[in-house]
């Protein structure tokens, strides 16, 4: 039973968030299901399909030359579905994420890009037709980061081993742009983001239906579509150099829609006019004094995150319209603090609406931020997610919109899904996960409702189907 205290706690804590505009989740969270894949690889990555609503369901990982789908079942469990494999044994994959085609034959189906941590190659995988769609090539060292343009998920961004970041078309199969040079990055690139509410076609093809336009207000409060950047390609990055920078293809007017008809007609045959941009808009190494392993936008600011126990708030001042010189001026907002988080390799994961943070560390402990709207939120963690079988690192986490669903990647090849449970702010506990973990009931008690989950790598072909990756 809990407290009349933590009780009240709760529901001050309930008017303060809506005070902000924000939802407030009731309860506590319960593990639910743990999935185990091969031992020997650790799994490095994890994504939710925030790209298809209608395949919300679905969790992609990637775990040494594997990469799995898995669907999320509403009772609490993990399903496996599909299996793909590369032909080298040797290959490992560091990254995934889901993207989409916009060509019309194939638009609207769930895509899987997954990077190729010693190949360098990006393959991009149709999960409906269950074959590789493209294989993206030209990156002189394995790639640690792969991501999906928000609005424009054909676009692929990815970071390398080479010191470059590279934007792609997937449905051309062409590289759009290539990030590095003089004022590029000094080792290897292992974080990107785009920035979100940033199209990069003209604000034309941005009118929707009834002559709207669809600038407006993000989740954060930042306008949307109304910026000087509004046609450019936007991003940040985060490197082994220290170094995070702020990328824009300002300047090459038009080169992302060019890039979407070429080996098409009469430009079959002809080599794509790759830009190469190797001066950022806002460089630092002061932000972090050590490697930067992940980044993510947050509105017009940047969460970013070293080895140094905690993940930084700031605000970048970039560089203006046709300036040759690099900017390394910011504003620290705030530090969330974490334990036991001092290697590198470890990605924290914001919700899709900002809402929610979440990381994980070497213990097997996972943190879970409430955001505020404005760029401001509580630095201590609003819920820690730990049990005593869970002791191997959390290398990347994945979270829901409303922050009512926690998916943490470890290594020896285990996958944890955790679930809130609604308890008595004003009721009886309700929710997803009720019947596995009920509030109230110890930790000892609810191992025996846990699902141990399956060995994927032993019976991918019993439960879902295994498809080699050939070259």
């Amino acid at each position: 039973m809990y407290s009349r205290r933590k009780l009240k706690h709760w529901r001050r804590r309930k008017n303060e968030l809506e005070k902000m505009g924000m939802r407030y989740n009731e309860g506590r969270y319960k593990l639910s299901c743990v999935v185990r894949q091969d031992p020997a690889h650790h799994v490095y990555c994890c994504a939710l399909n925030t790209v298809h609503p209608a395949h919300a369901d679905k969790l992609a990982t990637t775990a040494g030359p594997r990469a799995y789908v898995y669907r999320l079942t509403p009772d609490g469990g993990v399903k496996l579905t599909q299996c793909y494999v590369d032909e080298d044994d040797e290959e490992d994959y560091f990254a995934c994420c889901w993207c989409s085609s916009a060509a019309r034959e194939t638009s609207g189906r769930p895509m899987l890009a997954v990077a190729g941590g010693y190949k360098g190659v990006v393959r991009v995988i149709d999960c409906v037709a269950r074959v590789v769609h493209v294989n993206l090539r030209g990156h002189g060292g394995g790639v640690n980061d792969v991501k999906a343009h928000p609005l424009r998920p054909h676009l692929l961004l990815t970071a390398s081993k080479d010191e470059s970041c590279r934007l792609w078309n997937l449905d051309s199969a062409v590289c759009v742009a290539v990030f590095a040079g003089e004022f590029g990055h000094r080792n290897e690139v292992l974080s990107v983001d785009f920035k979100p509410g940033v199209d990069p076609y003209d604000a034309s093809e941005r009118e929707e239906p009834g002559g709207g336009s669809s600038g407006g207000r993000n989740d954060v409060g930042h306008d949307v579509g109304q910026g000087p950047d509004d046609c450019d390609v936007v991003f940040v990055s985060g490197a082994m150099d220290n170094q995070i920078k702020v990328w824009s293809t300002r300047g090459y007017p038009g080169l992302v829609r060019k890039s979407d008809g070429w080996g098409k007609g009469g430009l079959v045959g002809n080599a794509f006019p790759t830009a190469h941009v190797q001066t950022p808009t806002f460089s630092s190494h002061k932000v972090h004094g050590n490697y930067v392993d992940c980044v993510r936008w947050y509105g017009d600011l940047v969460l970013s995150k070293s080895v140094e126990n905690a993940i930084t708030l700031f605000q970048p001042r970039l560089g203006g319209a046709g300036s040759s010189v690099t900017s390394s001026g910011f504003r620290k907002v705030q530090d969330f603090p974490l334990r036991k988080c001092d290697i590198w390799f470890m990605r924290f994961a914001l919700a899709p609406d900002a809402t929610h943070m979440c990381c994980g560390n070497t213990a097997g402990e996972v943190f879970v931020w409430r955001m505020g709207g404005a760029g401001v939120a509580h630095s201590a963690a609003s819920a820690t997610l730990a049990h005593k079988r869970c002791v191997r690192a959390v290398r990347q986490t994945a979270m829901t919109a409303d922050g009512r669903m926690v998916i943490a990647a470890c290594d020896e090849g285990t996958v944890w899904r955790w679930d809130l449970v609604d308890v008595g702010v004003g009721g009886a506990g309700s929710g997803v996960g009720e019947k596995r973990a009920r509030p109230g009931k110890d930790d000892d008690e609810t191992d025996e409702n846990v699902d141990e989950g399956v060995d994927g790598g032993d019976v991918a072909g019993a439960t879902g189907d295994t498809i080699e990756i050939l070259d």
